[in-house]
């Protein structure tokens, strides 16, 4: 009986060092340095409340976001608060990250991985939400990444401008053709 105690206590009382329990806290290291330095790069973000989002339905996703050059990055709420906290971002930013969050890293322009989103969640409002983001330095709320999903592309806004800047000069080269001739 007292070997058997014995035998018990020293059991117990070995610290079990398993090699695989490193490797978890590794991953969560390794995806914090690449999620800050992606964010440090270029701080700008859609938030994206997640629940229940099948992993078809989000990779299908992730394969839409690809065609803008956008990628979403399913990120634990502590994992993602100690990087925003780190990067020392606006305030406004942490309450974006509250309860399960995807998050939308754009490639060069917001607009198309914006367009994305929205049109992504027509189709499963239940599972996939916008909390907002952070473009340019500016914290958006959700009605905000509504709008930017909604304006033209790029090349159809600079054609606009043009189209607004050339109007007046054509006008005024009528008129002076009609004087002279």
């Amino acid at each position: 009986s007292f070997c058997r105690l014995n035998a018990c206590k020293t059991q117990h009382s070995r610290k079990k060092t398993d090699p695989m329990s490193k490797v978890g806290r590794l991953v969560k290291e390794s995806i914090v340095s690449e999620f800050s330095a992606r964010l440090g790069q270029q701080p700008n973000f859609i938030v994206t409340k997640i629940n229940r989002l099948s992993a078809a339905d989000a990779d299908i996703l992730r394969q839409k976001l690809a065609g803008s050059k956008a990628r979403l990055v399913v990120v634990k709420r502590t994992l993602s608060l100690r990087t925003v906290q780190e990067l020392k971002l606006q305030q406004g930013v942490l309450e974006l990250f509250e309860g399960s969050v995807g998050v939308v890293l754009p490639g060069e322009d917001v607009l198309p991985a914006a367009k994305v989103i929205i049109d992504f969640i027509k189709t499963h409002e239940e599972h996939l939400a916008v909390r907002g983001g952070l473009v340019e330095g500016e914290v958006l709320n959700t009605s905000d990444i509504e709008y930017l999903a909604n304006l033209p592309p790029r090349p159809v806004l600079l054609a606009n401008v043009l189209a607004i800047i050339e109007a007046p000069l054509s006008g005024l080269i009528f008129t002076i053709e009609q004087l002279i001739g």
